[in-house]
């Protein structure tokens, strides 16, 4: 299991909290606190889900990254709203957008490949528990 460091998926989403922060730091005073402070809370949650759901069992994995499935379904529409209210320029959403698309696709391919990893899990542990046995 790599770090979650050198995870393609944790560096893309911690490059979108980096240019996330710049945008927000300029958004209008009503929306720079609400949200603006809940777009980048959102995401450093989302980056945290991913150390967990990297740390976590196979079988526990697949529940990690619908959460994180979730969670960037928040984003995004937080993201969509913030450029409808005029605080993030249209080319700039446009860039985050395909981050994001960018995002969603890795956390796909990571929930088919934990699944597959955690229906395979129990019949290599009983696999492993037969072959233990005495004959």
């Amino acid at each position: 299991m790599a770090q979650y460091l050198h995870l393609n998926i944790y560096k893309k989403s911690f490059d979108f909290l980096v240019k996330l922060t710049q945008l927000t730091s300029n958004f209008q005073r009503d929306y720079r606190y609400t949200i603006g402070e809940k777009l980048n809370s959102t995401t450093i949650g989302f980056i945290i889900l991913i150390y967990k759901a990297n740390s976590a069992k196979d079988y526990e994995r697949v529940d990690f990254i619908i959460n994180l499935l979730d969670e960037l379904q928040k984003i995004t529409v937080l993201t969509r709203l913030a450029t409808e209210l005029k605080n993030i320029p249209r080319e700039r959403y446009m860039e985050l957008a395909l981050m994001l698309e960018d995002i969603e696709k890795q956390l796909n391919g990571w929930k088919n490949h934990s699944v597959k990893e955690a229906e395979k899990s129990p019949h290599e542990q009983k696999e492993k528990t037969e072959s233990m046995q005495p004959i």
